[in-house]
């Protein structure tokens, strides 16, 4: 430790108000890299705006429902519900002046500001809660282009009903102007075209094709726009690798473990024993990063492969310092046979637990929470994805579904102007996470937000309830959130 005075360490986008100097005074030091990780679902990109209301201020109490944990060399890690972004950590003179609101007190050193904004304390006899209720107005229209239904491979959860089937060009910019209108009509700030199917790279024409629409639909509206394609890694060759690092396209590939276990559930459709493992680490080492092209790397884990988690944090997240992102096995109508991929919850939470080991002992300084624990999420939000709300997947066939795993739903809307009353209106609902049973009095509930509704709606037939992985969650969540802290605390110099 540097010196006695009071510091606090947060995980915050967007402020860096020193640099390290705790003899000196007290000081927040924050990150102004992002912390996501593309995958298959649509993230809400704005938080909520948390914040309480008072009449009398002046003295400030502890908040409730703080968690705490105890890290190495004096420093604690402390969470609060409310808190606009990750944990905190305190060092041991800033960990002893929020002990002493136990009693409340007037806001009277430095710290004690800090203290406030990352709501561990807040004004004695008051609750800070969600400004408003619904989550502020997204800044990004993401849209999943379901470029084809085709894919060499023959992953048994797969929900896509496999074919040759695929999108025109003129189905696709047919979708990139609904996408544009829709965004301008209500206020979106950018627009996200995720290029997926099946494998999106069998037709790499017409990404390319659709990717130039996009751009002068960007330019002529003035919206932002970003892509990724989202890939089994298979059929990327050199040139499709440097039009996407000339493009500064995001990539996302699947690895489901390390060898034979990747090769177990993600095989060759009709070439069962092919070494499906072995194409993708060398699409990964000789073709990508080359060009320096850093895919983000995603693990859909099963019942089959929880205890490979820790091998693909190694070969992802410490040998090549790959974006990763670890997701729970979601049954769906064309998995439901296949009962060995059920998730068993203490398999998962040891294999995880493993994974989190392995990442401890080689930690990375950039940040990695997001990609740790399925649908939880760094940044405070009501609703677990943006379904009903900011995203929209787009058929081959240009119909609309409010999520890839209702693509086949009979019903599902052909294209219009305005894509959002589709999609606001359909199957799913996707409640705010206050209005869930199990989930109001929980200190993690705006990361997780009480899971993935069609999961939660498959295990129990309804939506306002919590997930059936909420003792997953709460299990594994605080050991995510002690490695976040290492984090902090090694990125700061205190920790090796």
């Amino acid at each position: 430790m540097r010196g006695n005075q009071p510091c606090i360490f947060t995980g915050l986008p967007d402020r860096q108000d020193d640099d390290c100097a705790c003899p000196d005074k007290a000081f927040v030091l924050t990150f102004k890299e992002p912390a996501s990780c593309e995958n298959d679902c649509a993230c809400p990109d704005h938080g909520l705006t948390l914040t309480y209301k008072t009449n009398k201020p002046g003295r400030f109490a502890q908040a409730r429902d703080i968690h705490s944990i105890t890290l190495p060399a004096g420093f604690h890690l402390a969470f609060s519900p409310f808190a606009p972004a990750g944990p905190s950590i305190l060092n041991h003179t800033a960990w002893q002046r929020w002990l002493s609101f136990s009693t409340p007190q007037p806001l009277s050193e430095k710290i004690d500001q800090d203290l406030a904004q990352q709501m561990l304390i807040y004004p004695a006899g008051y609750l800070p809660h969600p400004q408003p209720t619904q989550p502020t107005q997204p800044h990004t229209l993401t849209a999943w282009l379901h470029i084809t239904n085709a894919c060499s491979l023959d992953c048994p959860y797969c929900y896509v009903r496999k074919s040759s089937a695929r999108m025109s060009l003129a189905t696709g910019r047919g979708a990139i102007d609904a996408l544009f209108i829709s965004a301008q009509e209500h206020g979106f700030k950018r627009v996200k075209l995720k290029y997926a199917g099946g494998e999106a790279t069998l037709h790499f024409r017409l990404v390319r094709s659709l990717h130039h629409y996009a751009l002068e639909k960007a330019n002529q509206t003035g919206l932002e726009l970003r892509e990724v394609v989202l890939s089994n890694g298979i059929h990327l060759q050199a040139e499709d690798a440097a039009w996407l690092a000339a493009n500064q396209m995001k990539l996302m590939i699947s690895i489901d473990g390390v060898g034979e276990l990747h090769n177990q559930l993600r095989p060759l459709k009709n070439r069962a024993g092919t070494d499906t493992f072995a194409l993708v680490q060398n699409t990964v080492d000789q073709v990508l990063l080359p060009r320096g092209i850093r895919p983000d790397v995603t693990m859909t884990v099963t019942a089959l492969n929880a205890h490979g988690a820790a091998d693909v944090a190694r070969w992802a997240m410490i040998d090549r310092d790959l974006p990763t992102s670890f997701n729970f096995y979601r049954q769906n109508l064309l998995s439901a046979s296949h009962t060995e991929l059920q998730l068993e919850q203490q398999a998962l939470i040891d294999g995880m637990l493993a994974a989190y080991a392995v990442i401890e002992a080689n930690l990375p300084t950039r940040p990695f929470l997001d990609g740790l624990l399925d649908r939880v999420q760094t940044e405070a939000h009501a609703h677990t994805c943006g379904v009903g709300q900011s995203y929209v997947v787009i058929s081959h066939t240009g119909r609309v579904a409010q999520c890839q795993m209702y693509l086949d739903e009979p019903h599902n809307p052909p294209l219009a102007n305005d894509l959002l009353p589709l999609i606001s209106h359909g199957a799913i609902q996707n409640p705010a996470v206050d209005s869930k049973l199990g989930c109001q009095s929980c200190e993690f509930r705006y990361r997780c937000a009480g899971g993935c509704p069609l999961e939660t709606y498959r295990a129990t037939g309804r939506w306002d309830v919590q997930s059936p992985n909420c003792h997953i969650y709460k299990t594994l969540y605080p050991a995510a959130l002690r490695l976040e802290g290492l984090r902090l605390m090694k990125v700061h110099g205190y920790w090796h």
